[in-house]
């Protein structure tokens, strides 16, 4: 089996791909029936604009954050309202949001029924497991930079930028972004 060639991590890049590793064990283990949605605010913007987060983070506030650091925020609070099924669809939940004015970038979770998903081509070797949902993390930023995870198993999980090229154009398309 030949292994995909691995995506290009720049700077901002490995910034994104780590707030969707966090993002992914925020939700790893998590019953997932909807789509969750997370505002990804620049670490150090936050900081600086709230003490109180600041003290949260372990942050003194006063610049020493890298200015690339992005900390998730859960736009979710489980509420039984959004578990009707106009909202099951990643796509179509992504066509309702609103995200906050100090979102630097949004990110999507879900569980993907067998059916519904399809792989960027090169990611098609992947060790991904056949007739199973699969759990996702899909990320952007407003500049146009993407990042995903899927749970290929149990071990791990599948990274790389736009590895589902719907949910990632649809996810720039809210940041006002085109591909």
């Amino acid at each position: 089996m030949t292994t995909p060639a691995p995506d290009p991590l720049d700077a901002p890049t490995a910034a994104l791909a780590a707030a969707v590793l966090e993002v992914a064990r925020h939700v790893e283990d998590a019953p997932m029936p909807v789509p969750r949605l997370f505002a990804l605010a620049r670490s150090a913007e936050l900081t600086a604009a709230s003490p109180a987060v600041a003290a949260l983070l372990g942050s003194d506030g006063e610049g020493g954050q890298d200015a690339l650091h992005l900390t998730p925020i859960d736009l979710d609070d489980d509420s039984p309202s959004l578990g009707s099924a106009a909202v099951s669809d990643p796509l179509a939940r992504l066509e309702s949001v609103q995200w906050p004015d100090l979102a630097a970038g949004g990110a999507i979770a879900c569980d993907l029924a067998p059916s519904a998903w399809a792989l960027r081509e090169s990611t098609a070797e992947a060790d991904l497991p056949e007739g199973r949902a699969l759990r996702v993390v899909v990320a952007a930023l407003s500049d146009g930079t993407t990042f995903s995870a899927v749970r290929g198993d149990e071990d791990g999980y599948v990274l790389g930028a736009a590895l589902l090229p719907d949910i990632s154009a649809a996810l720039l398309q809210t940041l006002g972004t085109t591909d």
